[in-house]
């Protein structure tokens, strides 16, 4: 089986996000709030000679906030945003391209309470399937055999907008452009909205993207963290691209997706995990995913290559004590510890400043897990034959786990 794409908590407590001290809130962002984002200075990017969009920027944080939509902040489980963009120039090779593919070349999603959601897919050649476009074209026009009303259709900074009920609530809008096109699932309730209703924040959001994307491909969005956070690094400069070269010999194609906690997240103690005896503590979570075209564009059994993709997830905590606990609920072995799926696999690697072991995750990749100072560090490789033998994994994991190690140890 392979690795579920989502990060799983290993914490053996109950995640709840707290908000920041006075001191610690700042005016530009909504109050509970400490990821920031602002736009890049470096690119755009191109994958196959296409510079790319970064959906969130086209959809950013501080627009969704004006048109009323209220982010997550607050519930568990744990609220991320997540972003998929092209950080690094990647070549296209037409042989990778699927049959079915069509994923987007830039993804972003941003939770709002109550099962509140947006998600905005920008979708350009040559990362999608050649046919994409005219099924989607079909999808929003009025001669379209399945039943979905057309609500409107307008033109918004020189771009045709289309909008539509989506199949499972809220919105879907389509916006169509001379050399890309995208659609914005908007699910947006009462609950979910700051001071107008769900329809006047919808409109606000097609409007702010169309004209996002008549704006053209920009530098794609960086992202750090207010006070207690401001020294965690981006994953994906914590885990760069020359890891993945050095894992799989072979490079990545630039495009990665990187999860945010948009605020900060509690874990309390828990009987029934076992950890009672532990303090409670705060930190916030990232990841950086990197792989190949072959995963990428869905080839996965069309091709030669072999399908190599990795997720690096950091948890950092406030204080050292939390990750401390952390790493020794994961991998020291004590039988008071409630496991899911078994006991972790403890390791003698020396790597970073603790224990260090797999975590078990049932039919799925285990997770190869070790502690810096403060940050508690979680590998998984989306391929099975990684874990085949010990020379394969020494090979993917040992010297990448150091080198991550090593730069932790830095900050």
């Amino acid at each position: 089986m392979i690795l579920a794409t989502g990060c799983t908590s290993t914490v053996g407590g109950t995640p709840a996000a707290i908000g920041q001290s006075p001191a610690e809130q700042r005016t530009a962002v909504p109050d509970g709030q400490i990821l920031l984002q602002e736009p890049g200075s470096e690119g755009p990017f191109e994958f196959g000679g296409t510079p790319a969009y970064d959906a969130c920027l086209v959809l950013s944080m501080a627009d969704v906030t004006e048109a009323g939509f209220t982010l997550d902040l607050g519930q568990a489980p744990q609220p991320q945003l997540v972003n998929w963009h092209q950080i690094a120039d990647g070549r296209h090779d037409p042989a990778q391209q699927s049959s079915t593919s069509n994923s987007g070349q830039s993804t972003c999603n941003l939770p709002g309470p109550g099962g509140n959601l947006l998600g905005l897919t920008i979708h350009q050649s040559p990362f999608d399937h050649p046919d994409g476009r005219e099924a989607t074209e079909r999808i929003f026009s009025r001669n379209n055999t399945v039943d979905k009303e057309i609500l409107s259709e307008e033109t918004i900074a020189g771009i045709r907008v289309v909008t539509t009920e989506a199949d499972l609530g809220g919105w879907l809008v389509g916006f169509f452009g001379d050399d890309y096109y995208a659609t914005l699932l908007a699910d947006v309730e009462e609950t979910g909205v700051a001071g107008r209703s769900p329809e006047q924040v919808r409109d606000a959001l097609v409007t702010s993207v169309a004209r996002g994307l008549a704006e053209g491909p920009t530098p794609p969005a960086r992202y750090s963290y207010a006070e207690p956070y401001s020294w965690v690094q981006p994953p994906c400069t914590l885990f760069p691209a020359e890891d993945y070269q050095q894992s799989f010999d072979m490079p990545d194609i630039g495009r990665v997706e990187e999860r945010y906690s948009m605020s900060e997240v509690m874990t309390t103690p828990s009987a029934q995990g076992g950890t009672q005896d532990h303090e409670p503590s705060t930190f916030v979570r990232t990841s950086c995913r990197r792989q190949n075209e072959q995963v990428a564009n869905s080839v996965v059994g069309d091709s030669d290559v072999p399908p190599e993709d990795m997720v690096v997830e950091f948890s950092h905590y406030r204080e050292l004590r939390g990750a401390e606990q952390d790493n020794s609920y994961d991998c020291d072995g004590d039988r008071k510890y409630d496991h899911p799926h078994g006991p972790p696999i403890k390791l003698k690697n020396v790597v970073g400043d603790g224990y260090v072991c797999f975590v078990r995750y049932g039919e799925h990749n285990p997770g190869f897990t070790f502690k810096v100072g403060r940050t508690v560090v979680e590998i998984t490789s989306w391929n099975p034959s990684t874990y085949k033998d010990t020379q394969s994994m020494s090979a993917v994991l040992e010297q990448t786990s150091k080198d991550i190690a090593g730069r932790l140890a830095e900050r």
